[in-house]
């Protein structure tokens, strides 16, 4: 892997890393200890200055719902969806998920008649 390849991996780890944590409203003391990581590993991620172990990385998968494909969409440049947008959409797929058939129609149907009146 090429240094600017290194670089890039760091910046868009880290971008998604702070916006997932910010949306979930944590401090970074609270996100780092909620992943088993030191404060100050956490802190480098968040920066860009470093790269999460692959143990790291699938922990914060795990916490915020996205998958590993979400972190490296850009890299194969068919990327048309802003991270905040991507990110939305896999918190509500994570969430629908979890739900049972009955309840997953009936928020279907919820988000048909809101999006109707849109």
């Amino acid at each position: 892997m090429t240094k600017e390849t290194n670089e890039v991996l760091k910046k868009l780890i880290s971008e998604k890393l702070d916006f997932l944590r910010k949306n979930s409203g944590e401090t970074n003391e609270a996100a780092a200890d909620s992943l088993d990581i030191d404060l100050s590993e956490f802190y480098r991620i968040l920066k860009g200055h470093r790269l999460p172990h692959l143990s790291t990385l699938l922990r914060i998968n795990q916490k915020y719902g996205v998958s590993m494909d979400w972190w490296f969409s850009e890299l194969d440049g068919t990327a048309q969806t802003p991270v905040r947008q991507k990110a939305f959409e896999l918190q509500i797929s994570s969430l629908v998920k979890k739900l049972d058939a009955k309840t997953q129609a009936a928020v279907l149907a919820m988000l048909k008649i809101l999006v109707q009146k849109n």
